[in-house]
């Protein structure tokens, strides 16, 4: 016992500094979505987009609320990004423009009542990897539990 100890003191003895510090530096880089990371714009662009690409199959209270809360909660952007543009349209998934997946993200956002900002959100992954969802304004926070607690991507598949 105490030899695996004596081992697992010195391995982290011998990992650099800056491989510690860089979980750190990577999660003070990240913005919350409360923060303003969409235009009112962009959410405008991701509504026309819903309505002609993703209303006849979906409701849009299968994706605000608890339901959006408990899958998205404490993700990042990219994540709820990701998982839209690779599965929707159902019939075809992949088949929009990345700005018009990015643009849904958006109006989900509004729909959620997320405060909006002076700029879009980021085309490229990076910079959307860098934005955390937290919980909505007025949100109850009940899905707070689940912080940090990794959870795997939700199928979109909600329906009317």
């Amino acid at each position: 016992m105490i030899n695996r100890t004596v081992v697992a003191i010195l391995s982290l003895a011998l990992v650099p500094a800056s491989a510690l510090t860089q979980d750190s530096a990577s999660a003070a880089a990240e913005r919350p979505v409360t923060s303003g990371v969409y235009s009112a714009a962009q959410a405008e662009r991701g509504l026309g987009v819903y309505r002609t690409s993703c209303e006849s199959c979906h409701a849009k209270s299968e994706y605000t609320g608890d339901k959006f809360r408990v899958a998205w909660v404490s993700r990042t952007v990219y994540d709820i990004f990701d998982v839209i543009r690779s599965q929707m349209p159902e019939d075809n998934p992949g088949s929009l423009e990345r700005q018009e997946y990015i643009d849904v993200v958006a109006y989900i956002f509004s729909l959620n009542a997320y405060p909006t900002g002076t700029g879009d959100l980021p085309t490229e992954d990076d910079g959307l990897k860098k934005l955390r969802i937290d919980n909505p304004p007025g949100g109850t926070g009940s899905s707070s539990s689940h912080a940090g607690r990794r959870r795997p991507h939700p199928r979109v598949a909600f329906r009317k």
